[in-house]
């Protein structure tokens, strides 16, 4: 009983470590209309700078993840959770006084290895506090990242950039310092979450046993695992580029910078509360029907939310991320059940790798959208779930 306690207490405070390091890792779409009125040289190229600006930061941040979760199963320990804090938060902090877009992209590279250490080691280890309820734990340690995202960069926005300028955003760094060092003190890491790797290799080699190899692992759901990494890509390629050049598209509509933040705080946190309601229903319904209908429903009310205004704008757009990312959890759930000896990785695929190419692909977006307009492009991206209509279904035959 106290033992259970124990880790759930620890979930909780992971929990809030994923609050603060994401609070960080969002800060980019919110400053992304004043760090390109510094660094760009030529306002008719804005959309593309944004998209180089953006995949830079997104490789190193979710690509960087696939590196971090094999290291991560290689190597059980939570330094990969305590720098992945420090780093980014530091890093990112910096953005503010960089000189020029070369040393504003090597803060974006750093800020990002921070952001792509942390992530599988602590999803495996949220798995492994609670592994009786593997998705509602998951859901609960997502969910906290996501109220960080939503939340937490109004906070750095409104009370320090907007109120004292860029150049004050070094003091942002303090919360994230502090709760690093914290971490070696709070979290312990539990039998759970390295008793499968080393069961495995400990255990006399036969039919029954796993085969501990990756790619023997994968070979056998190399099916189901690449309809879940094509689900998560087209979900993320909506996400990314909503998130981000829907800041600058508010700005062109000349909101505010406090609205603007607001609006993009808003679309985030609906995303976390999708990702919360989702997970607790991956427990206990069917997820194929979950997957179809997140998708599927997502399109209208996303495409509504941008030929709108006003309070129906605000409602459809946060009811549209609510709808898209309820499916996320299932992503990353799955995965893991197939692949029990690579959590870590099967993580990082779910997340990091998927999430990569929907910043690399905010290059071409950017180039599109200072051809044919932002608002154009942006309606192209919300149509995209639709195809997934042709890839769950390959998901349920298995």
């Amino acid at each position: 009983m106290k033992r259970g306690l124990k880790a759930r207490k620890q979930l909780y405070f992971l929990t809030v470590v994923h609050t603060v390091i994401d609070s960080y890792a969002t800060v980019l779409p919110h400053l992304l209309p004043l760090l390109l009125k510094k660094l760009a040289s030529q306002t008719a190229a804005r959309n593309s700078l944004a998209g180089i600006i953006i995949s830079v930061y997104s490789t190193f941040s979710s690509l960087g993840q696939i590196f971090f979760g094999w290291a991560s199963d290689r190597f059980q320990t939570l330094h990969f959770v305590t720098f992945g804090v420090a780093f980014t938060a530091i890093a990112l902090s910096l953005l503010g006084i960089a000189p020029s877009l070369f040393f504003a992209l090597v803060l974006l590279g750093i800020g990002g290895c921070g952001v792509a250490a942390f992530h599988p080691k602590a999803t495996s280890q949220a798995a492994a506090l609670a592994r009786g309820e593997r998705g509602f734990a998951i859901s609960i340690f997502l969910t906290g990242g996501n109220i960080g995202r939503g939340l937490g960069p109004l906070v750095i926005m409104y009370l320090v950039v907007y109120r004292y300028g860029l150049e004050s955003m070094p003091w942002c760094m303090s919360a994230g310092v502090l709760v690093a060092l914290l971490i070696p003190k709070v979290l312990k890491t539990p039998p759970a979450a390295v008793n499968v790797s080393s069961q495995v290799a400990a255990a006399p080699t036969n039919g029954s046993v796993k085969q501990k190899n990756l790619w023997g692992a994968i070979h056998p759901h190399w099916q189901p695992l690449l309809v879940l990494y094509l689900l998560s890509v087209v979900r993320t390629i909506t996400g990314i580029g909503l998130e981000n050049f829907l800041s600058l598209y508010l700005d062109d509509l000349h909101y505010s910078n406090l609205a603007r933040s607001g609006v993009i705080g808003l679309f985030i946190f609906a995303g976390s509360m999708g990702i919360m309601v989702g997970g607790s229903l991956s427990d206990r319904i069917n997820y194929y029907g979950l997957l179809l209908f997140s998708f599927i429903a997502s399109v209208p009310l996303l495409y509504l939310s941008l030929h709108s205004s006003g309070g129906t704008f605000l409602t459809l757009l946060f009811l549209g991320n609510f709808v898209l990312s309820s499916s996320t959890t299932i992503n990353i759930v799955l995965a893991q059940r197939l692949l029990p000896e690579h959590e870590n990785i099967a993580s990082s695929f779910m997340m990091g790798a998927a999430w990569s190419i929907g910043g690399l692909l905010s290059i071409p977006v950017g180039i599109l959208a200072d051809h044919f307009g932002l608002a154009r492009v942006l309606d192209g991206l919300v149509m995209l779930p639709l195809i997934t209509v042709v890839l769950v279904p390959l998901l349920k035959q298995k």
